[in-house]
C-alpha cells in the first residue's frame, strides 16, 4: 500500500482543490455546472478507490506492482 500513498495524496489534494474552487468561485449557478463539479469530485474519489482495490488484490495474490 505504501507505493501508492503519493498517488492517493495527489488525488485527494486535487479533490480538495476542486471543491475549494467550486465554492469560492462558482462559474455559474446552473444544474449543469453543479453536475460537472460533483462528477469530477466523484471521479477522483473513484480513481482513489480503484487504486486501493488494485493494490489490495495484488497483495492478496502475492504479486508486486
Amino acid at each position: 500500500m505504501r507505493q501508492i500513498e503519493p498517488l492517493l495524496q495527489r488525488l485527494k489534494t486535487a479533490q480538495a482543490q476542486l471543491a475549494k474552487e467550486a465554492l469560492e468561485q462558482p462559474r455559474s449557478n446552473d444544474l449543469f455546472e453543479y453536475g460537472r463539479v460533483v462528477g469530477m469530485y466523484a471521479g477522483l474519489e473513484h480513481a482513489a478507490n480503484v487504486l486501493i482495490d488494485l493494490v489490495r488484490e495484488t497483495e492478496e495474490r502475492g504479486f508486486s506492482l
